[in-house]
């Protein structure tokens, strides 16, 4: 079996991976965070949810979802939306 030549020169596009980070902010209290990440993000529960509440108070922000774009702006918007403090930033392996 060969391998055809023109198979190599075809460049793919990678895609960015992005990251969403929950900012510090005092408008919502601390029951409205968990209550709403709970609910918006997937594989969420409210005990993972209390935690990032935390380190979002503690450090003021944490990286609370990875991912590709279009789903990753579908959950930016809806995080906006239900008035969460928010950014999109991308992926960096070095960060935590």
């Amino acid at each position: 079996m060969e391998i055809s030549k023109s198979f190599g020169n075809i460049k793919r596009r990678r895609r960015k991976r992005m990251n969403i980070f929950i900012l510090n902010d005092d408008r919502n209290s601390f029951e409205y965070v968990i209550t709403t990440l709970s609910r918006l993000l997937p594989m969420c529960n409210s005990l993972q949810a209390e935690q990032i509440a935390m380190i979002v108070h503690n450090s003021g922000e944490c990286s609370v979802y990875s991912g590709f774009a279009p789903e990753i702006y579908i959950l930016y918007a809806h995080l906006q939306k239900a008035g969460l403090n928010t950014q999109i930033r991308e992926y960096n392996q070095n960060q935590k």
